[in-house]
């Protein structure tokens, strides 16, 4: 507030003037302290009516955000800070402008005398007496300065009215303007052209020079990083430079603020202003939250993994760790993954209800508290959550104890404060002086670097009102006097305040461009990267201004930053083989210390990259935190359940007519137990689509089953044994005697037959074939056995893929032509046991190959999915003859 405007105490002996601020005020006038009432809380049990009510029913704190922002815009709009000032009668009762400011004049005036602290401030001084003011002030602003609200305007001409203006007002005023309009950098350079030009209409192109420069760098750490870098080599190369005269400017919002404060504390720079980063987070609200969530019937396994990582639960934050990372990858029971005592035990149990009475979730929520952390630090959140538990228990109660529960209207009451960027940070005299996107100068500096340009930034994007449009802000202006912001003013604002920012520069301007956000998506520049290409030569297309530090070509005077995070580096120089002095095979051991046994998955990764295997065998591969969404793994799972329970051992083939019957009730279970978050209302398409592709997917099979005369004899058979030297273990979907009793091991996958015919035709086949050798070894096992795996009898193998109805068969040929089933005579595994055999002999000797582009590229046409290149980044980049960079997949 009074961005642009000065004052002076009269009769101070100030060497210059000081801002006029709100505190300023209050000091001058002797204002009491705001009280304690809460405007926020205050406004909120009038939202229910009005034509916002529907949306504070759904979403009653982002309803209540938007509402209030609204209300302060109405507020500031008048000259009194009275609701009367404001008349509607010229608007069309009819029209959506008149309903929506009628309502807020209708909260205002419920609201009586009560205030946001800020306006209540400028309230006091508008109705104060004149002698109420300690110390008069003499006020100095521009007259034809826009940006100032209604009330704003109000106060400077209530202070002028009072206490007069000096002498020599003219001169002060004309100095003002000079100052806020000086362009600081030196004339006949780059970057004095772009002070004056940036938003001229009359902007021509000039030669750019070293004062004007951008990079493009992948991420807000690297970003850091290289600014710090940048810091110290300007601080090295000009002897009287202080810190204080170089400047950040960084987007709004917290992203940056941890980033930069962790890479200016390594390079010893301190930093002056810099965001406190973010107030503490509403525990209480998130864990009652994530409590709820995991008791309905479709729990989301990222709110159970979420809530277990909080710090209110009663186990150490390692624990927590642990526990969430197994909930995401599906573990359990989770109790038996690490030390609990009995609040853990009890906390765990609870969440594995599943209440679907008022009354019994009211119950359940009446003991969270008491299983909840006894540590001090949190303490007051458990507090806070056991009074939020007493509202909502008292809710349940109050409900009829057979009603059913109302999760949608439960969950809606939960409301989360979100965490909101603290004040500026101590301002330090010899620091580099921080800045934030559409907040002014304080002063000049002589270098500046500019992070995070890009989309939606410098300036802020000012979002679509959800209350008033712009044509409707304009009617309401034109009716009713009241000027509102627009988008387009709010726009044109903060573009002045971003070409403020670059003129109080005098030496250099340096913008760093990120290609990628936190989350590793692409970015696109600042849409007023425009701006400053349109001011230089060569640049007709914007992003040529930008220099790619990512490759060889960047510019040599600007340091890269040390090994950062995701840092996009030219093509490693990636070696034959790594020498890494032990035996590989038994990095992972069971408790007698025998090498563990390695899975056909484990053994398809390590034929596509030995690295992806050691990181899996390390268990420090990546580990994304994801959604849960219905992929490949999830159907699979759901089918075989299906096949499972249709087509059970020893028993006759169902008919088709009981395929169809049993199925929906089936799939039902299934879900519940497998993917709980399909039950949820969003995914009944897909559970009906899924439904009726598993239908039709076992009828096939069931009819290639008759065509065949084959008996189901098992499913999810466990198999062990030793293949190629080492111990190795699976599960068999299912194994069929066929009429001349030969047996058949099939492997379900839910796809088409093309890249699986492939594979086994080119010989890189690797789970049916381990399988086979398991189940040749399965004599003595009385389990196996008595299923009719002797290990003595000839065994076929097969993939079934649902998604075509194929049967790959390989090893049997049926007497007579069975629809769907295809014979593979090839060797399905002769490539494929014969590399595993050679990295499984380098492995044991310490060595770990790297492979190269070329023979991936050719068991690719061999129908080898390389999904293990997948899994990291950095498995990626150790592959030869790559010549690949991060940015080829922007």
């Amino acid at each position: 507030m009074f961005e642009t405007v000065r004052a002076r105490p009269a009769g101070a002996i100030l060497p210059g003037d000081v801002p006029l601020t709100l505190p300023l005020l209050a000091r001058s006038y002797l204002l009491p302290p705001a009280p304690d009432t809460s405007f926020t809380d205050a406004l909120r049990p009038h939202l229910g009516f009005g034509p916002w009510a529907g949306s504070f029913a759904v979403a009653p704190g982002e309803t209540a955000r938007v509402v209030e922002r609204a209300l302060r815009d109405v507020m500031m709009g008048t000259a009194t800070l009275r609701p009367d000032a404001v008349d509607v009668r010229a608007l069309d009762p009819q029209r959506r402008a008149h309903r929506h400011l009628s309502a807020l004049l209708d909260l205002w005036n419920a609201l009586g005398d009560l205030l946001p602290p800020e306006l209540a401030i400028l309230r006091a001084v508008i109705e104060a007496r004149a002698d109420d003011i300690l110390d008069p002030l003499h006020v100095i602003h521009d007259p034809q300065d826009t940006s100032l609200s209604a009330i704003e305007t109000a106060v400077i001409e209530t202070l002028i009215a009072r206490h007069g203006l000096p002498a020599d007002i003219a001169n002060r005023r004309a100095a003002l303007r000079a100052a806020r309009d000086a362009c600081h950098g030196a004339p006949g350079t780059a970057l004095r052209h772009l002070q004056a030009a940036l938003l001229s209409p009359q902007a021509h192109r000039v030669t750019r020079d070293q004062g004007v420069r951008v990079f493009g760098l992948r991420d807000a750490e690297a970003e850091a990083h290289v600014a710090a870098s940048l810091a110290q080599r300007l601080l090295d190369a000009e002897p009287d430079l202080s810190p204080s005269c170089i400047g950040l400017l960084l987007p709004s919002g917290p992203t940056y603020v941890p980033f930069v404060r962790e890479a200016f504390a390594r390079a010893g720079l301190p930093l002056s202003a810099l965001p406190a980063g973010q107030d503490a987070r509403d525990l209480a609200g998130e864990c009652l939250l994530h409590v709820l969530t995991c008791l309905r019937p479709s729990a989301p396994v990222m709110a159970r993994a979420s809530l277990l990582r909080l710090a209110l639960m009663p186990w150490p934050a390692e624990v927590g760790r642990r526990l969430s990372q197994a909930a995401m990858e599906g573990a359990g029971p989770l109790s038996r993954l690490a030390p609990l005592d009995r609040r853990g035990h009890a906390l765990l149990a609870l969440l594995a209800e599943r209440p679907t009475r008022a009354h019994d979730l009211a119950q359940l929520m009446e003991g969270l508290p008491r299983l909840l952390s006894t540590d001090a630090e949190v303490a007051e959140d458990v507090a806070e959550l056991a009074q939020r538990v007493s509202e909502l228990v008292g809710i349940l109660r109050a409900a009829p104890p057979a009603a059913e529960i109302a999760w949608d209207e439960l969950t809606s009451r939960i409301e989360v404060a979100e965490a909101k960027a603290e004040a500026d940070g101590p301002a330090l005299l010899d620091a580099v002086t921080v800045c934030v996107d559409g907040t002014p100068p304080d002063r000049p500096v002589r270098h500046l670097m500019l992070l995070g340009f890009a989309e939606g930034a410098f300036p802020a994007s000012p979002g679509i009102g959800p209350v008033f449009l712009d044509s409707e802000i304009e009617l309401i202006r034109k009716a009713c006097g009241l000027v509102l912001p627009s988008r387009q003013a709010t726009l044109s604002r903060r573009l002045d305040i971003f070409r403020r920012q670059l003129m109080a520069v005098s030496h250099s301007l340096t913008v760093f461009v990120p290609y990628r956000d936190p989350a590793g998506a692409p970015l696109a520049p600042a849409a007023s990267l425009c701006l400053l290409a349109r001011c230089f030569n060569g640049c007709e297309e914007p992003e040529r201004l930008i220099v790619d530090l990512s490759g060889d070509g960047g510019d040599e005077a600007l340091p890269r930053a040390p090994e950062t995070k995701g840092l996009p580096l030219a093509p490693l120089a990636v070696p034959t083989a790594l020498d890494l002095g032990r035996n590989l095979l038994r990095l992972r051991q069971d408790g007698e210390g025998h090498m563990r046994s390695q899975s056909p998955s484990r053994l398809d990764r390590l034929l596509v990259s030995p690295l992806a295997w050691l990181l899996n065998e390390l268990g420090i591969a990546a580990r994304a935190w994801e959604p849960e969404g219905l992929d490949v793994l999830t159907i699979g799972s759901l089918f075989h359940r299906m096949a499972e329970e249709l087509f059970p051992a020893g028993n006759a083939l169902p008919e088709e007519a009981e395929i169809e019957t049993r199925l929906p009730a089936l799939l039902a279970d299934a879900v519940r137990d497998l993917a709980p978050f399909l039950m949820a209302a969003p995914w009944m398409v897909e559970r009906r689509r899924l439904a009726a592709e598993f239908t039709t997917a076992l009828m096939a099979w069931r009819r290639m089953l008759a065509a065949l005369g084959a008996q189901v004899l098992g499913n999810e058979l466990p198999l062990g044994g030793e293949v190629l030297g080492i111990p190795c273990r699976g599960f068999v979907d299912s194994v069929l005697r066929l009429p001349d009793g030969g047996l058949v091991i099939v492997d379900h996958k839910t796809s088409g037959a093309a890249a699986r015919r492939r594979r086994m035709e080119n010989g890189w086949d690797v789970q049916v074939e381990i399988y086979r050798a398991l189940a040749q070894q399965s004599a003595g096992n009385p389990e196996l056995e008595t299923k009719g795996l002797t290990g003595s009898q000839p065994i076929a193998v097969a993939y079934h893929t649902t998604r075509d109805g194929t049967l790959l068969l390989h090893g049997s040929a049926p007497t007579h032509t069975v629809p769907g089933v295809e014979m593979i005579d090839a060797d399905i595994g002769a490539e494929a046991l014969a590399r595993l055999a050679t990295e499984l002999r380098a492995l044991a000797g310490g060595h770990l190959n790297l492979p190269e582009w070329s023979m991936l590229e050719d068991m690719a046409k061999g129908g080898v999915k390389p999904y293990a290149l997948e899994e990291s980044p950095l498995v990626s980049a150790f592959v030869r003859n790559s010549g690949r960079t991060d940015r080829d997949d922007a």
